[in-house]
């Protein structure tokens, strides 16, 4: 199939910023995805996209994106306090007030959205709970060890788990102004250092596998 006649998803990753300057895991898992990607039968070409951590390249990156009408885009960042790999819920629109790799904040620390002015929190509209259970039971052996709450034994931890923080960054402000193109179609994901635990082939392979149910969802409702 020629690639024109396939639909559009859009996976972006973060470049380098302070505390993770040498290179951002989720970068590394997002270059590592298959170029194509089929569900009953349907191709689907999946653009990688690397953003620098500015919130004007966010601003570009979101804009040239949506210009070309995906199916599906998922934003990738890396997180410190992942344990796993976090499937955010939802986006808030404040407390921007961290300057990003050019120094550079938002005003008042908000956002002015296109369709969604200046609405405090915009939630994704693709089932995440049913996502992380599906990932989770197919990643069965993607586990990362941890103290239970009262014993000493690990206590696994599944591949993926449902998150309300994406935080009040470029993480957050890449996903809010997707949201606000469309809930149905965005999804942002956070993925935690490499090596703790997952090395970027693990972690690119969870990352697939949470496309491949948004793309399920995603069909379901065009049909």
């Amino acid at each position: 199939m020629a690639s024109s006649d396939r639909k559009l998803i859009v996976v972006s990753g973060f470049g380098p910023f302070v505390g993770h300057e040498t290179v951002n895991a989720s970068w590394e898992a997002v270059k590592l995805l298959p170029e194509i990607l089929t569900h009953n039968g349907v191709e689907y070409d999946l653009e990688k996209r690397l953003v620098s951590v500015e919130y004007a390249a966010v601003d570009e990156a979101v804009e040239e994106i949506w210009k070309r009408q995906p199916d599906l885009v998922i934003h990738v960042g890396v997180s410190a306090m992942a344990k796993c790999v976090y499937v955010e819920k939802l986006a808030y629109n404040h407390k921007f007030i961290r300057g990003d790799n050019s120094g550079q904040k938002l005003p008042n620390g908000s956002s002015e959205l296109t369709n969604n002015g200046h609405a405090n929190v915009l939630r994704t509209e693709l089932d995440v709970d049913k996502i992380v259970a599906a990932v989770n039971e197919r990643c069965d052996q993607c586990v990362a060890p941890i103290k239970a709450p009262h014993k000493d034994s690990p206590k696994p931890l599944g591949a993926t788990k449902a998150s309300k923080n994406v935080g009040n960054f470029l993480c957050g402000y890449i996903y809010l102004k997707s949201l606000d193109m469309d809930k149905r179609r965005s999804l942002f994901v956070h993925v935690p250092p490499i090596n703790t635990p997952f090395s970027s082939e693990k972690t690119a392979e969870i990352v697939f596998a949470i496309v491949e149910q948004c793309v399920q969802q995603v069909a379901a409702c065009d049909s």
